[in-house]
């Protein structure tokens, strides 16, 4: 019989549906398209295993994510941080939202979850951060905390808040996982990148399982799945309207890249030309347009716009005064 890690079922569940192997499509679902958008969300986590000897039934818990799109740089998400959080379901996350994109690009996606009993929390760090997670302009630092350094007054110790979320692996391990879906062919021996319910075991599982509506794990017949912890992602063809929200992630991945957390120096220069030679390009764009509706121009207005609008990465999007 087979047992998996990994098991997946469609987004329209019903009742309950029966959890499958993630190297076939849904029936009557494929893979996702060029242009189409994309978010991932961490639903739930469940928690069986008490790592926390000092607190019965409870863990100081830390839950994080890591993306990345082929090999582009990794961008790390903080999702919960919390002391004494007792077993069972855990959903009231500060931001459940792994990933979202308006164009999705690539054709292969890798998550990683990260969920650890932390030991010697520090006390007064957590209920910094808490505090920070709630407030809009420190949030994101939160959120990316490879932005953290760089985020300038976010009311808690930096360096504290880094030396936490980069060694999240000398700690208890209740979940550290990694996936990756690709778009392929079904049957083709690959996790296909679709939407619908990814659920990542703790330990591997028989085929039989359910996922109930509440996107908890049950028995065939219905008793709750208890066994050890689970974590529930959900990925959609849609985008997470948030303001700056594609931004951020683009800076995360940039600082990643640069602080040695991606694949290679090359990536980041690239990453940096594309980012600046597309800022360039629009500033251009929105000089041009301003000098074509101009009531008048100087003579080095003039020439100005000439030089713009025979530039032939402009070109297409300017039309001729």
């Amino acid at each position: 019989m087979t047992e998996l890690k990994w098991w997946a079922t469609p987004v329209n569940i019903g009742e309950s549906a029966l959890l499958g192997r993630l190297d076939q499509y849904f029936v009557g679902e494929v893979g996702f398209k060029r242009a189409e958008p994309i978010t991932v969300r961490f639903r739930g986590l469940f928690v069986q295993e008490d790592e926390d000897w000092l607190s019965f039934n409870h863990n100081d818990l830390v839950v994080a994510t890591t993306f990345q799109f082929a090999d582009e740089p990794p961008v790390q998400r903080l999702h919960f941080l919390a002391q004494e959080v007792p077993l069972g379901w855990q959903e009231d996350f500060f931001s459940d939202v792994v990933l979202s994109v308006r164009e999705c690009k690539s054709r292969v996606l890798t998550i990683r979850i990260q969920v650890y009993d932390v030991d010697i929390l520090d006390r007064d760090l957590i209920r910094d951060v808490q505090e920070a997670a709630r407030h809009v302009s420190t949030s994101v630092a939160i959120a990316f905390p490879q932005i953290a350094p760089y985020a300038g007054a976010v009311g808690f110790a930096v360096p504290a808040f880094m030396n936490l979320v980069d060694n999240l692996a000398h700690h208890d391990r209740i979940l550290d996982e990694r996936i990756k879906l690709e778009v392929a062919d079904p049957s083709s021996g690959f996790k296909l990148l679709q939407p619908g319910y990814f659920v990542c075991f703790k330990n591997p599982v028989p085929e039989g399982l359910r996922l109930n509506r509440d996107l908890r794990v049950i028995h065939e017949d219905g008793r709750p799945f208890e066994a050890f912890s689970y974590a529930v992602l959900g990925i959609t063809r849609e985008h997470y309207a948030h303001v700056n929200w594609e931004i951020t992630q683009k800076i995360a991945k940039l600082v990643a890249e640069l602080n040695g957390g991606g694949q290679s120096g090359k990536a980041a220069l690239e990453f940096l030309r594309d980012t600046m030679e597309g800022y360039q390009k629009f500033k251009k764009l929105q000089r041009a347009h301003e000098l074509m509706n101009a009531p008048s121009r100087t003579d080095a207005e003039n020439a100005l716009l000439e030089e713009l609008l025979n530039d032939p990465d402009l070109a297409p999007f300017l039309t001729a005064v």
